[in-house]
C-alpha cells in the first residue's frame, strides 16, 4: 500500500469515528437533535479530502456553525411566518454572513436551514453542532501535526463587490422559486439544506463541481440513495442500530468520491440526513434529492454564463 493510500485510509477511519460518536451519542441519549448531518460534510471537506475544500480557518468554521445554528433555532422559536418564508429568511441571512465572512465556507448555510426544515427548536442542536465541529477541526489539527493532512494557509477572501451582492440576490430568488412549490406540495427534501449549500458552491464562478455537472449530480444522488436504503434495510427492516447505517453511508460516500476523484461534501451530508427524517419518507427521499439537485445544478449554470459575459 502506498503512503498516499495509507494516509487516505487513516483519514477515512477518522471520519467514521466522528460520525459514529455523533450518531452513537444520539442513540444513547435518545436525542435526535444531536445528529447534525453537515458533520459528514465537514469531515469529508476538512479531513477525508486531500486538502481542505473551503477557504477558511478552524476558528471561523466553529464560529460560523455556532452563529448559524443559533439563528436557525431562533427562527423556529420566534418567527410567525410559514416554513417556506422561514427557510428563505435563514438562507438569505446565511448568504450575507457567507459573503462577509471572508471565507467560502458554505456549510454554515445548512446549520441554519436544517432546524427550520425539521422544526427543531432544542438548544441541544447548536450545542451538538458546535461540539462536533470542534471535534472535526481538532481531528484536522492532529492529522496535520503527524503529517497525514496537508496544512492550507488561510488568506481572507476580498471584500464582496457589487457583483457578489447581485449573485446573492439571484441565488436567493432562485432558491425561493424552488423552495415555495417544494414545501407547498410536501416535497421538502427537494430543498434539503445540503442542496442549498451545494447550490451556493455551484454558483461560485470558481466552482470545480459544475465543470462536470452530470458526474456531480450522480455523486449526490448516489450518496443520498445509499444513505436512505441503508437506514431502511438495516434499521427499519432488520432492526440494527442507527449507527450502523450512518457509518456505512459515510464510508460509501467517501470511497465513491475518492474513486471519482471529486470530493463533494454536501453529498456526504445527504447520506446522513436520512438518519433523522421520518421513516415513511425514506423511499421517496432519493427521488426528491435527485429532482432538487438537478434543479439547483441547472440554475447554477446560469451563473457561469453570467460570469463569462462579465469576464
Amino acid at each position: 500500500m502506498t503512503k498516499e493510500n495509507k494516509n487516505f485510509t487513516v483519514r477515512l477511519f477518522v471520519c467514521l469515528i466522528l460520525v459514529a460518536v455523533m450518531v452513537g451519542t444520539s442513540e444513547l441519549t435518545g436525542e435526535r437533535e444531536v445528529i447534525f448531518p453537515e458533520i459528514a460534510a465537514l469531515s469529508i471537506g476538512a479531513v477525508a479530502a486531500p486538502k481542505q475544500c473551503w477557504i477558511t480557518d478552524r476558528f471561523r468554521m466553529v464560529f460560523l456553525i455556532f452563529i448559524c445554528s443559533v439563528i436557525g433555532i431562533l427562527i423556529v422559536r420566534s418567527s410567525p411566518f410559514a416554513k417556506p418564508i422561514n427557510i428563505i429568511a435563514a438562507f438569505l441571512i446565511c448568504q450575507m454572513l457567507y459573503l462577509c465572512s471572508g471565507t467560502s465556507f458554505a456549510p454554515m448555510i445548512s446549520a441554519a436551514v436544517l432546524p427550520v426544515l425539521m422544526n427543531t427548536s432544542s438548544i441541544i442542536y447548536p450545542i451538538s453542532a458546535v461540539t462536533m465541529t470542534l471535534l472535526t477541526v481538532l481531528a484536522q489539527y492532529l492529522l496535520e501535526h503527524v503529517g497525514i493532512y496537508k496544512r492550507e494557509k488561510f488568506v481572507t477572501k476580498p471584500k464582496p463587490a457589487v457583483y457578489d451582492w447581485l449573485c446573492l440576490s439571484v441565488r436567493t430568488a432562485v432558491a425561493a422559486l424552488i423552495v415555495f412549490p417544494s414545501i407547498r406540495f410536501g416535497l421538502n427534501f427537494c430543498v434539503a439544506p445540503p442542496l442549498l449549500v451545494a447550490f451556493t458552491e455551484f454558483s461560485n464562478s470558481e466552482s470545480k463541481a459544475r465543470k462536470n455537472p452530470i458526474k456531480t449530480v450522480l455523486i449526490i444522488v448516489c450518496c443520498a440513495f445509499v444513505g436512505a436504503m441503508l437506514r431502511y434495510l438495516l434499521c427499519t427492516l432488520a432492526g440494527f442500530p442507527l449507527i450502523s447505517a450512518a457509518v456505512l453511508s459515510t464510508a460509501f460516500s467517501i470511497i465513491v468520491m475518492h474513486l471519482a476523484g471529486q470530493y463533494m461534501p454536501p453529498a456526504g451530508a445527504l447520506g446522513i440526513l436520512p438518519m433523522i427524517i421520518p421513516s415513511e419518507s425514506l423511499l421517496i427521499y432519493p427521488a426528491e434529492i435527485a429532482a432538487g439537485a438537478t434543479a439547483f445544478m441547472l440554475a447554477s449554470v446560469c451563473f457561469r454564463k453570467k460570469d463569462n459575459e462579465n469576464a
